[in-house]
């Protein structure tokens, strides 16, 4: 018999590292033939272009959540990724920031092609910096965290001591069983987290509640959890208002301008990212936003023949398009302005 191709899931609210252990994983001299499902709610890819494999091995779904919109999506893409099981070793799935995950595991433990794949572990990042603020994003923010077999709290270098063991105690409410490793960076030995048998399909409940008792309220003043058995495939969006805004522009920008944009973005929008033509820049410049921090970094030259633009990605709520293009594009003409 063919023996069914490992699967690990990682999974963690938006900006909490997923993307960069990703591409630890792919880095580091291992030996295995990896497969990518690389899911993006926005509906342009910007992970997809920072993940930096060959095209044979990675399958981007972008513009939805692998868990409900682009469900049928994920299906077609693993059936293509099993065409080409001789040539891989693992498959690796990335989902979204706002995914749950028990809909997503439901994939493997339910559907058709669950001979061919075993789904090893589903592994998810906790942000230590965002901890409180993520339960007043997303319920789905818990949902991450109960469904975990192992969890990374990750960005420990960001938070204190105390911070760090208050987070891990209230982790344990949720899930009390998963190991959790501290991590910076996304940084973890390979062998704590794949190819483990981790996850136990005997024991999966797709109904299992991320916390047993809904009128204990939650530190800090973010929300309970709701009891409900339902699937909501395509609800838990809704509920949450989480929306989604992308721009694509061919005008080169002032990066200190930029960065001034951002960081005057409504609280509203609690992530950003995406890839940057910088005047008198050859470089590209890659930028992340969780909350008011900013990441930019340069990442590597333009191609000759690569069309110069910059790919902008906002995820929140009540996002107003008109209202942010328009202020974006003050950006440009400070920009043309110099």
């Amino acid at each position: 018999m063919k023996a069914q191709l490992p699967v690990t899931i990682l999974t963690g609210f938006l900006g909490s590292g997923k993307t960069t252990l990703l591409k630890r994983i792919l880095q580091e001299e291992h030996g295995l033939r990896i497969g990518v499902i690389l899911n993006e709610f926005g509906e342009i890819s910007i992970d997809g272009e920072l993940v930096n494999m060959p095209e044979a091995g990675l399958m981007q779904l972008s513009n939805g959540c692998l868990c409900c919109t682009v469900r049928d999506d994920f299906e077609q893409a693993a059936r293509e990724l099993l065409k080409r099981t001789e040539e891989l070793d693992y498959l690796l799935v990335e989902t979204s920031g706002v995914a749950d995950p028990r809909q997503v595991t439901e994939l493997f433990v339910q559907r058709a092609f669950h001979e061919d794949l075993r789904l090893d572990g589903v592994v998810t990042l906790v942000d230590g910096s965002e901890y409180w603020h993520n339960f007043q994003h997303s319920q789905t923010a818990a949902h991450q965290i109960s469904s975990a077999d192992i969890l990374l709290l990750n960005k420990v270098d960001l938070i204190t001591d105390a911070e760090r063991d208050q987070i891990l105690l209230d982790v344990r409410r949720y899930n009390p069983d998963a190991p959790c490793l501290l991590t910076t960076h996304a940084q973890v030995p390979l062998a704590r987290i794949l190819d483990v048998h981790a996850f136990q399909p005997e024991l999966w409940d797709p109904h299992l509640e991320a916390e047993e008792n809904s009128h204990h309220l939650h530190p800090q003043g973010s929300a309970p959890l709701t009891q409900t058995d339902e699937h909501h495939h395509s609800h838990h969006l809704e509920e949450d208002g989480i929306q989604s805004v992308s721009f694509q522009l061919e005008q080169p920008l002032d990066l200190a301008e930029f960065r001034d944009w951002l960081q005057d973005l409504p609280d509203t929008i609690f992530r950003a990212k995406g890839v940057l033509s910088v005047i008198d820049e050859p470089q590209r410049v890659i930028f992340h936003q969780v909350g008011h921090r900013q990441t930019l970094f340069l990442e590597r030259e333009w191609d000759p023949d690569e069309l110069r633009l910059s790919k902008i990605v906002l995820i929140g709520k009540e996002l107003q398009r008109e209202r942010l293009a328009a202020s974006l594009n003050q950006v440009c003409e400070a920009t043309a302005a110099r």
